[in-house]
């Protein structure tokens, strides 16, 4: 560890593995905008949406994109998770999830274009 002139100490050693970062996100939680998003956030985040100012909500973009992904802190059991694809855009796919530990799980999944678990969801369609 070295110590700089603010006083804090700090390595050069980057960790073994490099945490993936999503930029050029839209990302609204609690009134606050992101533009950028890793996983460690991500669930940071959603644990603080029972404080938050804003509303008890999450929403993740992509900028020029239709579809999305949100979450809503329901109750301390009860996170509600909707998306919006570019297949059906007058449509929005909901389901309920008990903690959000999984919201962050299946927000990441969705970040990451890998929809195995989110594909394996009940989802309760609506027309918006």
């Amino acid at each position: 560890m070295k110590n700089d002139e603010t006083g804090h100490e700090w390595t050069d050693v980057l960790p073994e593995t490099a945490p993936t970062i999503h930029r050029n996100l839209d990302v609204t939680v609690g009134g606050r905008t992101l533009t950028t998003l890793t996983r460690t956030q991500l669930s940071y985040w959603i644990s603080k949406l029972k404080y938050s100012r804003g509303g008890p909500f999450m929403t993740v973009s992509r900028p020029d994109h239709p579809e999305f992904i949100q979450t809503y802190r329901h109750s301390d059991t009860d996170y509600y998770l909707e998306i919006r694809s570019p297949d059906s855009l007058d449509e929005l796919a909901s389901t309920t999830l008990r903690d959000g530990e999984s919201a962050a799980e299946l927000i990441w999944e969705w970040l990451e274009r890998r929809g195995t678990r989110l594909d394996a969801l009940q989802w309760e369609r609506r027309t918006i």
